[in-house]
């Protein structure tokens, strides 16, 4: 029994337009625009072909499936354009001709193999084919993106395969381990270890027939990219543990991944220089409490995990005996990014042939004020609060562009969607103060280490002209609180993607029965067209938001035209081990306070300075192996103990990377999908 007292503190919880060209390395060179020849003498009847014409498509090639994001390239595009793919037409909404020399689609199903391209104006009836001009791969993988350590657990549907016990896979000539065929058309595999970028994945069936596709996966060093949780197949037998630095993304080279809930008989690995451990054992089936710690990071531990592989995202501890280097810093490597650059296109009357004025922004009334856009990043977390860019990122009037108004942004690699919200700014004040009055969504960008991705043109085609009306109905304040209650307001762009706004949140002192009212909301047509609001509401204590509170996070609606109830807040759990007085470092026990689906302690000592997360599906007693048994180094330090509880009532999530019917509990399903992301 170690003698840590404990303090307790109680918190509850319940037409897109992708361009893809690329521009490789730093010492990428602009196209060469000299019309001269070699000789000097200049050539005024340079004859530049027909003047509506097809020249090509970037990428070139996408899944049989559909839905890839190109660009075609010709001469004497309109407004009103219309493609076709293979003989389907590409639909209205999905065709955006932001000049007269390209066009962003989204492609139609189609059969693999090559397929014609065709443009037509109906105006002038003129029409051009590009023969094979874009070809369908005969696979599509899900998800199309993974960590460079590896370990990503990929389904590909195959057209017209004939796969089979004993097909392979490669990614960028590699193997893809954990080869697993439903039928002819369907098979899973598990990501090998490779450099960040897109590579070329084949697949070979047991009668030699391959298959291929150029580019199909992309590895990201970004922790945004492969965000950690629970997946793969039934626990039976096998558990593999991938263990990465929450911070930089990388590998946690000798981690301790221990299965089971008692020290003297857990099955311990440690982890390799890709961050990943393997444990083989016939006792591993149904249901194993998973913990991971390594020296210099707070340790996580998963209860009842009933799938067979685990990744985890380990924080640093801020101590200056985990410091390296001179001067000293906590962990943390640098990593390569990519840019993004292209123009925010305004509607226009006069098509093509000017810049469009800022449609929907006013003009400025004061001598501090200025027209300015912003673009973001969307964020897998909608209770992130709006953090204003500084002044000098603002895409103005006076930005460089073609048809529309430069920008230019650096971001970890990886498959983005984009936003930009353009308004008035007041920069006599710090932070600048900035309304938005419209805003335009970008879907698919690429962004790879060291290379500049060009045109990727935002058409601001919203105005945010309507509200959304929130009525929150948070638990009764206590004299431990919580005392108020903050309300947000996002816009779904994408799966697991979200927009944050400027005027999307507000706090309210309880208690309230306030009608909340969030002007400059965006309509959802457009690109919005099938996404959602995104409601949250967080009561919570003092002005930082601390424990104890509740948290309401993601309820979806179309509805604009009338209040939206938030109800469901859980009542704060109370937890007797660890309590107030000694806690043995094994045994946790948390009254029910209301019926709850998930459950996390997590648990702190050393002032606060190392955190244990504890994570159950849905119980309210359980063990966990005792740290300092397994090994000194990953144990809680000796000192004042802090707990704090968070229960949440799971409903309607869904996770794409865990295949249905094999999790057990929705909770789990839940928990990777939202806590991990930070959404908690």
């Amino acid at each position: 029994m170690r003698s840590w007292a404990a303090a307790l503190v109680g918190f509850a919880l319940a037409a897109c337009l992708p361009t893809h060209q690329l521009i490789e390395g730093d010492d990428a060179a602009p196209p060469n625009n000299n019309l001269n020849d070699t000789d000097g003498a200049a050539h005024f009847d340079v004859d530049l072909g027909d003047p509506f014409a097809i020249l090509g498509l970037s990428p070139s090639h996408g899944s049989f499936k559909g839905g890839t994001r190109t660009v075609v390239s010709g001469r004497g595009f309109s407004s009103t354009l219309r493609v076709f793919v293979g003989g389907a037409e590409v639909p209205p909404s999905d065709v955006f001709a932001s000049d007269p020399s390209r066009a962003a689609i989204t492609t139609p199903p189609g059969a693999p193999g090559p397929a014609d391209v065709r443009v037509r104006i109906d105006a002038t009836a003129q029409e051009r084919v590009l023969p094979q001009g874009f070809l369908y791969d005969a696979i599509a993988l899900t998800p199309d993106s993974g960590a460079t350590t590896g370990g990503t657990i990929v389904a590909i549907e195959g057209s017209g395969t004939t796969w089979a016990a004993g097909t392979t896979v490669t990614i960028d000539g590699l193997p893809c381990t954990d080869v697993n065929v439903t039928d002819a058309t369907h098979l899973e595999c598990t990501t090998p270890a490779d450099a960040p970028g897109a590579k070329d994945v084949v697949v070979t069936a047991p009668d030699a027939s391959v298959v291929s596709a150029r580019e199909a996966f992309t590895y990201s060093d970004s922790s945004d990219g492969y965000r950690g949780g629970l997946s793969g197949g039934a626990l039976a037998g096998k558990l593999k543990v991938l263990v990465l630095d929450s911070w930089t993304g990388i590998p946690v080279p000798g981690a301790k991944a221990i299965a089971g809930s008692v020290a003297a008989t857990a099955l311990v690995a440690t982890t390799d220089q890709t961050g990943a451990a393997t444990i083989n054992d016939s006792s591993l089936t149904g249901a194993v409490t998973v913990t991971v710690g390594e020296k210099c990071h707070q340790p996580m531990t998963f209860v009842d995990v009933p799938v067979d592989t685990v990744t985890a995202y380990l924080s640093p501890v801020l101590d200056v005996a985990c410091a390296t280097g001179d001067p000293q810093t906590v962990s943390g490597t640098p990593r390569d990014l990519g840019t993004i650059e292209g123009e925010l296109v305004f509607p226009t009357g006069i098509e093509f042939q000017t810049r469009g004025d800022w449609t929907g922004v006013p003009l400025p009334v004061r001598s501090t004020e200025r027209r300015a856009a912003y673009v973001f990043v969307a964020t897998s977390n909608p209770l992130q609060g709006y953090q204003q860019p500084d002044p000098s990122q603002a895409t103005t009037m006076d930005s460089p562009g073609v048809h529309g108004y430069g920008y230019s942004l650096s971001w970890y690699p990886g498959n983005l969607t984009l936003y930009a919200l353009a308004g008035i700014e007041d920069t006599s004040v710090t932070p600048s103060r900035f309304i938005a009055y419209a805003m335009g969504v970008q879907l698919g960008v690429p962004v790879v280490p060291k290379t500049t991705t060009v045109q990727v043109d935002i058409k601001m085609d919203s105005l945010l002209d309507h509200a959304v009306q929130v009525q929150p109905k948070p638990p009764s304040p206590t004299y431990r609180g919580p005392d108020r209650v903050l309300t947000q307001v996002a816009v779904s762009v994408g799966q697991n993607a979200f927009a944050i706004f400027p005027n999307g949140s507000t706090t309210t002192l309880l208690p309230t029965s306030a009608t909340l009212s969030f002007v400059g909301m965006p309509p959802l047509d457009h690109a919005l067209t099938a996404e959602s609001y995104v409601l949250n509401a967080t009561a919570a204590t003092g002005t930082y938001l601390q424990a104890p509170g509740s948290v309401i996070s993601r309820v979806m609606t179309n509805n604009a035209n009338g209040p939206v109830t938030l109800t469901g807040f859980l009542p704060v759990p109370s937890p007797s081990s660890p309590g107030l007085s000694q806690w043995d470092g094994k045994t946790v026990s948390v009254g029910e306070s209301a019926p709850f689906d998930l459950l996390e302690l997590d648990v702190s000592s050393a002032g606060g300075l190392v955190t244990w997360v504890i994570v159950s599906p849905g119980k309210t007693a359980f063990s966990v192996p005792d740290l300092p048994v397994i090994d000194p180094a990953i144990g809680l330090r000796h000192g004042a103990i802090q707990s704090a509880v968070y229960a949440a009532k799971i409903t309607g999530f869904s996770y794409a990377k865990l295949r249905s019917g094999q999790l057990g509990s929705s909770a789990w399903n839940a928990y990777a999908f939202d806590v991990l992301s930070g959404a908690y």
